[in-house]
């Protein structure tokens, strides 16, 4: 939670400040935050409430005290704060979507996934609740769903949401539409040199292609973009699965084992290579 609070800090700045006993204790609030002192922060916004209870802007104060809490580890009260915030005005999106983010954090997904739709009710382009919504449903392997809000963020800002592009190919590719996946994956490629995200996340990108023609059959291209994102990140794990994986479905048995060993060695999660070991000596 530490981008979400820093992301606050930054807004509270533009807020009204009110009397001059409010304006220090808020102002110190921010600071202590800054300061990554969270639990003066807190302290010190108890006070603001305790002391400002009918203040205008109270919600602000119920939503940064929810953060600082958050920020803490203070989940459960965190949630308190934050719910405080949203009933003190409901049309405060952004105490809804810190609620959402917190509930997803707890992987209370049911309560996660309420939230985030009520955030896109108030402000349908937030960014935020869109990509967590795909994602969310992406965990739950409801790829339906999850490709219709990723490509929901994408048609709000489609020059600047490439992870999503990325994370949409995938969906695609486990919905079966490799077709479809191949064709994404090869226009975010042909970006690659012009785009920042795609050209320092490219190994990755050669990798998710590679799959992609591995499950088309397409042996020989698979190869080649595993080449490629080898050649990028020679300890990137995931890359070395799927070269592993490609000699694999491919009979060639003694190479992929190979490459799973040596992913083994790297950590590689067990339950990704057990299905695989088997044919290993």
């Amino acid at each position: 939670m530490k981008k979400l609070v820093l992301t606050l800090i930054i807004s509270l700045f533009c807020f009204n400040l009110y009397s001059q006993s409010a304006s220090e204790l808020f102002n110190q609030s921010i600071n202590y935050a800054n300061a990554k002192d969270f639990k003066k922060a807190e302290k010190i916004t108890k006070e603001l409430i305790k002391n400002y209870p009918n203040d205008e802007d109270i919600h602000l104060y119920w939503n940064n005290l929810g953060a600082f809490q958050s920020n803490q580890g203070n989940n459960k009260d965190a949630l308190k704060s934050f719910s405080k915030s949203f009933e003190l005005n409901n049309k405060y999106d952004v105490a809804l979507l810190n609620r959402a983010k917190t509930y997803r954090d707890l992987e209370q997904f049911d309560n996660a996934i309420i939230d985030y739709k009520d955030v896109i009710k108030l402000d349908t382009n937030n960014e935020e609740a869109l990509f967590d919504l795909a994602m969310l449903y992406s965990k739950r392997e409801d790829y339906v769903n999850s490709q219709v809000y990723y490509e929901k963020l994408i048609a709000v800002n489609p020059e600047d949401n490439y992870p999503a592009a990325v994370n949409l190919v995938i969906v695609k590719k486990r919905q079966g539409d490799l077709e479809g996946a191949l064709s994404d994956m090869n226009k975010l490629i042909e970006k690659i040199p012009s785009n920042e995200f795609l050209y320092e996340n490219r190994a990755n990108v050669y990798n998710n292609r590679a799959d992609i023609l591995m499950n088309m059959k397409r042996y020989d291209e698979a190869f080649v973009d595993i080449e490629k994102s080898l050649a990028l990140e020679p300890e990137y794990v995931t890359a070395i699965i799927t070269k592993g994986e490609i000699y694999y479905f491919q009979g060639d048995y003694g190479n992929a084992c190979i490459f799973f060993k040596i992913a083994q060695s790297k950590g590689a999660p067990k339950e990704k290579l057990d299905k695989y070991m088997k044919n290993c000596k």
